[in-house]
């Protein structure tokens, strides 16, 4: 299973879950059973188009048809601004 890790912003969505483990294939399916144990968490995920998925510390900018290895620890990275 993965190891599914929520930042701060996105605990609003898990009702302060910090942390899931889930089975998936695929970034696309992990995605969707988030959706599943935290409705509107999937739909936010998809609507910010630039969050890059962190997996096993490899950050991923377009992943929802990466592999999710066996243990993978991910992270759902949020972008960041400056100027």
């Amino acid at each position: 299973m993965a190891h599914v890790h929520f930042a701060s912003g996105q605990r609003r969505l898990t009702g302060g879950v910090a942390e899931v483990q889930v089975e998936a294939g695929t970034v696309r399916e992990l995605v969707r059973k988030l959706e599943e144990m935290f409705p509107g968490l999937g739909a936010h995920l998809d609507e910010t188009s630039a969050t890059a998925v962190a997996i096993d510390g490899y950050i991923i900018p377009d992943a929802m048809y990466e592999p999710v290895p066996e243990n993978a620890e991910v992270h759902f990275v949020a972008p960041l601004g400056g100027g």
